[in-house]
């Protein structure tokens, strides 16, 4: 997985932490992810869900279209995520 795809799931996290010299790390180890496919220590955070979701139902209204299909798929994964991270704890 690419560093840019880690950062994405990363700024999802509630662990997330902003270094001014570095930008975007883990307040866990202070520095850029360095997990493969999942982070063991991944914990959403419904603040920037929320954001996300609203920046979708923006897009998807100016758009026209009544039902924003990204924002489908981003509840979709994040439910399929959540669900996977309490299945292994």
């Amino acid at each position: 997985m690419e560093l840019a795809q880690r950062l994405l799931t990363c700024k999802q996290c509630d662990k997330r932490k902003f270094d001014p010299n570095t930008g975007l790390v883990c307040s866990l180890t202070l520095r850029k992810p360095e997990f493969e496919n999942d982070c063991n220590d991944f914990v959403i955070d419904p603040k920037e869900v929320a954001k996300l979701n609203a920046k979708a139902y923006t897009a998807e209204k100016e758009s026209g279209s009544s039902l924003s299909t990204w924002g489908v798929i981003v509840i979709i994964l994040f439910v399929i995520r959540f669900v996977m991270r309490m299945m292994r704890d």
